[in-house]
């Protein structure tokens, strides 16, 4: 059986595509509910506006300010306890506004494409 080019690549693309939407649909029911609901105000806000976005335009404007711990563990998926056993052992930075931990969400998206590739 032989198969023309156009229609492996056009399989490919169909293959490639489909599993894109799962994994983004999997990472947006991993988000904390108020970072789930500011993704779906900025897609009604910007819709769809051309036909190809990068991954940056979608997602840099999810989250600009700092994660509270509780945030932060959601975000991670791991426990409150692990991020402040990361937080002493000096492999996540943070700030204290008062009493309270404030993560950087860049350092915070780093963190989690790290863990997902272990």
């Amino acid at each position: 059986m032989k198969i023309s080019t156009a229609t492996l690549k056009n399989t490919l693309r169909k293959v490639i595509d489909m599993i894109t939407a799962e994994k983004v649909y999997k990472d947006i029911l991993k988000m904390p509910v108020p970072e789930r609901e500011k993704l779906f105000a900025t897609i009604a806000r910007h819709g769809f506006e051309k036909k190809l976005y990068t991954h940056g335009e979608v997602f840099d404007d999810i989250r600009k300010s700092p994660f509270s711990l509780k945030e932060a563990a959601e975000y991670l998926e791991v426990a409150e306890i692990t991020v402040r056993r990361w937080v002493k052992a000096g492999k996540l930075d943070y700030t204290r506004i008062g009493k309270n931990f404030a993560f950087n969400p860049d350092e915070l998206k780093a963190i989690k494409k790290n863990i997902g590739r272990n």
